[in-house]
């Protein structure tokens, strides 16, 4: 008999049962339980992230907006919309759960990340058309509210896992958890994201909105739970795209070269470009109408005509001309009569606002000793460098509101005397920040421009650039400030002439009552009265000779009232009724966002005088 392998179980010894502890059950029963420190640390893990992802979206969308529609455009309505798309992701997890189950839409999100900065590019063709609110709700909604709400969503997705509408109902279970972490951590994570974003852009280029873009995508996708292997197949060649085809990312000369290709159609080249504190700044230049501009986001800082070869010869032109007529009679402040007279070479001059630094040129030219105060550091080294901005300067490169705060003595909340005390004090002042639509309000009330009145000498006079829609009540409030904190010696005049009949309330004449506004102060007691310029002020500028001197029919009746009739001219301003109902009407510290819907208003005025000054295009591509 042939033996075979053994197949039978032989019977083995039985190991006595012994019985688990209560103390060894206590861990995995703790484990278990939807609430337990272990899970809760597992959820939040993956809900916060989640969210912090999505309120750094937010202001890097805002910023790639503003270059096209502005960042006040951009802005409005976008808090109530954010807060809107987060309750709205939660709660469509709850609606929508029992039909889809655990399918995570994470991975789908990354890719729609790697993809937007192309789809941006492509509707961005379309503001044009669209204009500066409908665009920029849809592309706002396209860039930001398409990530924020899946964001909620997918943490709604992930909170299921403690259970909190067993616990607390399918209603309560939802809403606070939405509200809580939108209103502690959601939000405080956007605000602080906001206000680092344009540091961030300013200490390094790779902190740009765009570059900014393809990180959160790979950030998405490293959060991902799944990674199927579409996602790389999708998503490396919209990382290709960007990297050789999208004109708005900065990553290397080839997007340069990129953007110029498709801005020679219309007559147009980016000479250089950067983000930074204010936004996206570039000097573009154009061919056929041959003058260099310096942008910021969705408006122009100044320009300057091009000296040409032909222009020297057939125009007899001397110098470059610059392309607004309001800088030229900013420079007109050091044309004021005061007793005793200034002599340039004694006088010494604060210029806050740079732009391309037209005035603070000239004062330079004229031996006056000039002081510029700048917010952003690319802004000044674009004027020097494509502008001709001379060295012989002293920059300070610094947030104006707080710097002039420091330089005052005097209490911060009352108007100093004419010969308040400083640390410094200037014989003029030349205030021209950034305005039209996007003016900073707070170098508008009443405590800046008491701290910049006493920043100058006894005898010395400002000049104020506000530009404006005359038929606004914030514009008269600017105006009426300026007004009360001079004590009435001012004078106001346009660069060119208000509407004939004045502004009217159906809002025609709307393009006439936006207008570029200098207005002249001084601190000691006296009427507004410029001595006859003679050829050394033009500094060989035919537009000089033109505009330095402000024109009497260009003068606007002060302080600005929407009732009153324009008075004859000759210093101080308007009448006595108009005086009385400015006290009442003064821009004051902590007030400013009550204008915010005002603004809004201004902003879409200047967006669609901007769209006339440069094609659509110029704007689309950056």
């Amino acid at each position: 008999m042939v033996k075979g392998r053994q197949s039978v179980r032989l019977p083995q010894r039985r190991k006595p049962d012994v019985p688990s502890s209560p103390e060894s059950e206590a861990p995995k029963l703790e484990a278990d339980k939807p609430l337990s420190s272990d899970n809760i640390q597992k959820v939040l893990l993956q809900v916060l992230p989640l969210l912090t992802l999505a309120a750094l979206v937010s202001p890097v969308s805002q910023a790639t907006l503003a270059p096209v529609y502005g960042s006040i455009s951009s802005n409005v309505n976008h808090a109530e919309a954010i807060t809107a798309t987060i309750l709205l992701g939660f709660i469509g997890r709850h609606l929508w759960r029992n039909w889809v189950g655990d399918f995570s839409i994470q991975p789908y999100l990354a890719l729609w990340a790697f993809w937007m900065p192309a789809l941006q590019a492509y509707l961005f063709g379309y503001s044009g058309k669209w204009g500066p609110v409908l665009g920029a709700i849809i592309t706002g909604f396209v860039s930001c509210h398409s990530f924020t709400m899946p964001s909620a969503y997918a943490a709604a997705h992930a909170l299921e896992g403690l259970g909190l509408q067993e616990q607390l109902g399918d209603i309560a279970g939802v809403a606070l958890p939405a509200i809580i972490l939108d209103l502690a951590y959601f939000r405080p994570m956007e605000y602080a994201f906001s206000h680092l974003l344009p540091r961030l852009t300013t200490s390094s280029t790779l902190f740009s909105p765009p570059k900014l873009q393809y990180l959160l995508a790979t950030l998405y996708a490293l959060l991902s739970p799944s990674k199927p292997y579409w996602l790389a197949t999708l998503g490396i060649p919209a990382l290709l795209h960007g990297l050789l085809a999208n004109p708005h990312l900065d990553i290397s000369p080839r997007n340069l070269e990129v953007l110029n290709r498709d801005l020679a159609p219309h007559n147009w080249t980016v000479l250089a470009r950067q983000w930074s504190i204010t936004g996206y700044l570039s000097v573009i230049e154009g061919s056929v109408d041959q003058y260099r501009a310096l942008r910021c986001d969705h408006s122009l800082l100044g320009g300057e005509w091009l000296l040409t070869d032909q222009k020297r010869k057939e125009e007899g032109w001397q110098v470059p001309e610059s392309i607004y007529a309001i800088f030229h009679i900013l420079e007109a402040v050091r044309l004021v009569e005061v007793s005793p007279v200034i002599r340039d070479s004694d006088a010494h001059a604060l210029v806050v606002g740079l732009g391309i630094g037209t005035a603070p040129k000239a004062l330079i030219a004229n031996g006056i000793t000039t002081t510029i105060l700048e917010l952003d550091p690319v802004v000044h080294a674009f004027a020097t460098q494509y502008f001709g901005l001379p060295t012989e300067h002293t920059a300070i490169l610094s947030d104006a509101v707080a710097w002039v705060a420091a330089q005052t003595t005097s209490n911060p909340n009352t108007n100093p005397a004419p010969n308040g005390n400083a640390s410094q004090q200037y014989d003029y002042i030349i205030h021209d920040v950034f305005t039209g639509g996007a003016e900073p309000l707070p170098l508008f009330t009443d405590t800046f421009l008491s701290g910049l009145r006493s920043l100058l000498t006894p005898n010395g006079v400002v000049a104020i650039n506000y530009a404006g829609d005359l038929r606004l009540d914030i514009t008269r409030r600017v105006l009426n400030t300026i007004y009360q904190t001079f004590d009435g010696q001012c004078r106001v005049f346009g660069d060119a002439a208000p509407a004939s009949n004045g502004p009217t309330p159906d809002g025609s004449d709307g393009e006439a009552a936006f207008l570029n506004l200098a207005v002249f102060c001084r601190n000691s007691p006296g009427s507004i009265a410029f001595r006859k310029a003679v050829r050394a002020d033009w500094l060989g500028s035919r537009n000089r000779e033109q505009f330095l001197l402000p024109r009497e029919e260009y003068e606007i009746a002060f302080p600005y009232s929407l009732s009153s009739e324009k008075t004859e001219s000759g210093g101080g301003g308007g009448g006595d009724g108009g005086a009385n109902e400015g006290k009442e009407m003064i821009l004051r510290q902590g007030e400013e966002g009550l204008w915010r819907r005002q603004q809004e208003e201004s902003a879409i005025k200047h967006w669609q005088i901007m769209r006339r000054v440069l094609p659509d295009a110029v704007w689309e591509m950056w």
